[in-house]
């Protein structure tokens, strides 16, 4: 994956450089390779602060210097350059870039850090024209070549222009004499270490809470780009989003929500309260749409003002939605919903009763004549043995024939490298196409091995210091595939006796798990007994951590949210039993775990 530096284009960048920026950005196919946009840092007077919109850093090839223009004509004759509609229209690009590349080789060679046989190739990169438009009167010229110009075409494989670009510069460059070119000199270490000394310690100085407003700016603006999506169907009454996790499905989903409800009622709804609690919020300046999780709908419809202790599974799958229907049947007035929004849909898609109640809150008592949006990873379906899993979108199909299937494959949530740390994990591809989240940390995800429970306890400690050095402890959460009984946080907050390590832990750790029944007919996440079907939710709702307090609990309960950090424990020999037991997906439960991480995540196999 490639590392943008700084992890978002810089304020004032221009139409070109954001182009730029976004296609590198999405990019794959290019392991260690480094992007510098714009970064200026005045240490000393021999800072290097050149013009260059890019400093492209390959391993193995050399260093690309980029300026990105955004002219509707250009014409080169007899040495000059015109370029409309630019600042300076007879400025040449190419002495903007020369002079950068001195710059460079200046700064480098001062701090001795360039051995002076790294390639270094320039690129002018014209965004808004294709290569049939550039009028070139002078084509015998030698001031540049022709390789040395990219276009708007190349937006498309940045990666591949990059390397056509290198290819070239390395065929001419090595036959010429006296010019020392070793593309072998570019190590990844070497590539490290030239970042390290243009950007210095460009973090410094700013706090946690500064890091994050920057990062919740960074996420608005990705999730903003998403909603040229909802234009695309704007005309569609039946759609279903489908994608891995942090596609921005939920996004969409509420936003969809907003524009539907300004001329029908409205409701948003899904399995799991937790997951009701995070829509009730995205929609919380939307009073008129009405947000709930589908137990409690049926529990109201019944009449009901909880579950049944100890219910079965049949309760909440059969019997519960059976009573609903009946209420709906008698009185169609409660429901009369002209818009239904389902999130987390593979959580109910293997039942029926409860697709029945769906459907009957519908004024109409049909999809037709009412607006359905449905949302779903059918690799998600983590709350059901792995025997029952079936395909969510095709069973939605096949209630609403003419649904419309919006793929979303673009990571908006986690960083590309936390992404392809986690699949390399797993030997496993999580089904993204690339990733717009970038970033500029190191080893996104580390593996903490233990041998017992005491080097369980440390390695827990130590993982929640470095953690806390990044992110704020109501920003970190530490989850299992056990509860409260058996997890290694609840195990720490039960002991009668413990060190001055698990003290410090404990005092750290919020109180209880998160409140409410996770996992239906027997809460999992409470009593380790059993995984059933469904995560039908208990009254109880999820507390935002209170300041310095990391909150924790199992996979299961936090399914569909996420956090800045998240710390998996207990993914070893005994977890992976119980798991098993229960014939859940042991890969897919890990999936759901590591994805709930936007910037870190640590494993703990103990």
């Amino acid at each position: 994956m490639i590392r943008m530096i700084p992890p978002r284009p810089r304020t004032g960048a221009n139409v070109s450089e954001k182009r730029i920026f976004d296609a590198f950005a999405g990019a794959h196919d290019a392991d260690d390779w480094i992007v510098l946009h714009s970064i200026e840092i005045r240490r000393h007077a021999a800072q290097f602060q050149g013009e260059a919109d890019f400093i492209v850093l390959v391993p193995g090839r050399g260093i690309v210097v980029i300026e990105a223009k955004s002219p509707e004509y250009v014409e080169y004759k007899d040495g000059d350059w015109r370029l409309d509609r630019v600042p300076n229209p007879g400025k040449s690009p190419l002495a903007q870039l020369d002079g950068s590349i001195r710059s460079l080789r200046g700064y480098l060679k001062q701090r001795g850090i360039l051995h002076g046989s790294e390639p270094i190739a320039r690129l002018i990169w014209f965004t808004p024209l294709d290569r049939f438009q550039f009028k070139n009167a002078s084509p015998g010229d030698m001031q540049f070549f022709e390789w040395e110009l990219a276009w708007r075409a190349d937006l498309q494989n940045p990666i591949k222009a990059i390397r056509h670009l290198l290819d070239e510069h390395d065929a001419w460059y090595s036959t010429v004499d006296g010019v020392e070119h070793d593309p072998t000199t570019m190590t990844p270490e070497h590539v490290e270490e030239i970042a390290g000394a243009l950007v210095g310690d460009f973090a410094g100085g700013r706090s946690l809470a500064d890091r994050k407003l920057e990062r919740l700016d960074d996420e608005s603006r990705l999730l903003k780009q998403q909603r040229v999506v909802l234009e695309m169907i704007e005309r569609n009454d039946h759609v279903y989003f489908d994608g891995p996790a942090g596609t921005g499905k939920s996004y969409l989903l509420t936003h969809l929500a907003k524009r539907w409800r300004s001329h029908h009622r409205t409701l948003v709804t899904c399995w799991n309260l937790f997951m009701a609690d995070e829509l009730r919020d995205m929609l919380r300046t939307n009073r008129d749409v009405e947000v709930d999780d589908l137990n409690s709908i049926m529990l109201r419809l019944a009449g009901l003002s909880s579950n049944p202790e100890n219910a079965e599974h049949s309760w909440y799958t059969e019997e519960l939605p059976s009573l609903a229907l009946d209420a709906l049947k008698a009185n169609p007035t409660l429901g009369g919903y002209e818009a239904i929004c389902v999130d987390e849909f593979q959580d109910i898609a293997a039942f029926p009763a409860v697709l029945d109640v769906l459907i009957a809150l519908a004024g109409t008592g049909s999809p037709d004549g009412t607006k359905l949006a449905f949302a779903g990873d059918a690799r998600q379906q983590i709350l059901r043995p792995s025997d029952s899993y079936v395909d969510p979108y095709e069973i939605a199909r096949n209630r609403v024939p003419d649904l419309v299937h919006v793929a979303l494959r673009r990571g908006l949530r986690q960083v590309g490298t936390l992404t392809a740390s986690a699949e390399s994990l797993l030997s496993r591809q999580f089904g993204y196409y690339g990733h717009r989240v970038t970033s500029t940390i190191d080893a996104p995800l580390v593996v903490k091995q233990v041998s017992d429970s005491a080097q369980a306890s440390s390695a827990l400690a130590e993982a929640l210091k470095e953690l806390l050095e990044h992110h704020q402890a109501h920003d970190i959460v530490i989850l299992s595939p056990f509860g409260a009984r058996n997890s290694l946080a609840g195990r720490l907050l039960a002991a009668e006796h413990f060190s001055k390590e698990e003290r410090w832990l404990r005092e750290r750790l919020k109180v209880e798990p998160q409140s409410g029944t996770g996992l239906g007919p027997v809460d999992a996440v409470s009593t380790d007994v059993t995984v059933d079907v469904s995560e039908a939710p208990n009254p109880g709702t999820m507390p935002k951590a209170p300041s310095g307090r990391v909150r924790w609990g199992s996979i299961f309960k936090y399914k569909g949210l996420d956090a800045e950090a998240v710390i998996l424990t207990d993914i070893g020999d005994d977890g992976l039993a119980f798991i098993r037991r229960e014939g859940i997906d042991w890969f897919d439960l890990l999936y759901v775990g590591l994805t709930r991480a936007r910037y870190r995540c640590v494993v703990i196999p103990n």
